[in-house]
């Protein structure tokens, strides 16, 4: 039986059929988001895909989280690249039997995500389908084009909020959380907040940045290999909240893991100069390890895999990024 493709290698590969951007200053695939110059800047854009049964699960997620997931989803890209949301196109394809309802609370929550980072909805397109896909074209401005090929020896890895919690919120999708910390974990899963708000911090600093939506361990590997450096992460300093430190105990599993290669993150990874790094005790930004010279990534000296959601991988579980 041949062996199908994963995400990654079909996109190098439908790639390499099509001639490269044209234009200075054009940045086309292989970051979070393209960019054509502009004379302000550059306009980013980018686009996701929430589909039924692969994305989320009808009757458990609710359609308003899916509304605002997939919107965010997009918002993360342009943040990772230097840039605020603008405006969005969104394309439906509907089977016959959806509720009403259903598309109405998904647009209710697609209009919440649109007040909270200030993006607006100019229109899209709608076709009938076996099963509901919503996808999200963004667009985006931003002062400068922040690629994840910028990384240097010596600067430093930083990584916004905590990580793993999503993955965590995930598990409980379907169930009634127990407690407080599950309540935040499902939260977290369900309404991931993109970080737009450590825009200026990128812009003034940032070399390289990447958002964390398949998982830390694969958005590592892609800052390497797009930078041609060695990465190098204390397992130590990963941030992992409370609510996932108390899950994990209760399960009797390393929230480590979770923290590492759990998806639907969309905190920022992204590398600074070291006197640009930002302070302990200010903006929720955390140093967990350095840049040097060489490739892949270490973790406490060992190699560590890149794993992470792939949407081509028939054994992911349903309702992930």
């Amino acid at each position: 039986m041949k062996k199908s493709l994963g995400e990654f290698e079909l996109i190098k590969r439908l790639a390499s059929r099509l001639p490269a951007p044209s234009g200075e200053g054009v940045v086309g695939i292989g970051d979070d988001a393209a960019a054509l110059p502009t004379k302000d800047g550059v306009m980013l854009l980018t686009c996701d895909i929430a589909l039924a049964g692969r994305h989320f699960q009808p009757g458990i997620t609710p359609m308003a989280d899916v509304g605002w997931k997939v919107t965010s989803s997009s918002v993360s890209d342009i943040a990772a690249c230097g840039g605020m949301p603008a405006s969005a196109l969104i394309s439906l394809g509907v089977p016959e039997d959806s509720p009403q309802e259903d598309l109405d609370a998904l647009y209710e929550g697609i209009a919440e995500a649109g007040a909270h980072y200030g993006f607006e909805v100019l229109g899209g397109n709608v076709t009938g389908s076996k099963e509901l896909l919503v996808d999200c074209f963004m667009m985006g401005q931003a002062p400068r084009f922040i690629p994840r090929g910028g990384a240097q020896p010596g600067d430093v890895i930083c990584v916004s909020g905590t990580l793993g919690d999503s993955d965590a919120g995930l598990t409980l999708l379907g169930n009634e959380p127990q407690g407080a910390a599950e309540q935040a974990l499902l939260r977290r899963h369900l309404r991931p907040r993109a970080r737009t708000d450590l825009v200026p911090l990128l812009q003034r600093a940032a070399s390289a940045a990447i958002d964390i939506s398949d998982a830390l361990a694969s958005e590592l590997h892609h800052v390497a290999r797009a930078s041609a450096v060695q990465l190098v992460v204390e397992g130590r300093r990963v941030p992992i909240s409370s609510e996932l430190r108390s899950f994990a105990h209760a399960r009797h599993e390393d929230p480590l893991q979770r923290a590492l290669f759990g998806g639907e993150e969309y905190q920022l990874l992204f590398t600074v100069p070291p006197h640009k790094a930002p302070q302990p005790g200010g903006e929720d930004i955390t140093v967990i390890g350095e840049v040097r010279e060489g490739s892949g990534v270490l973790l406490d000296g060992e190699p560590l895999p890149g794993r992470g959601w792939d949407h081509l991988r028939k054994d992911q579980p349903s309702g992930g990024e």
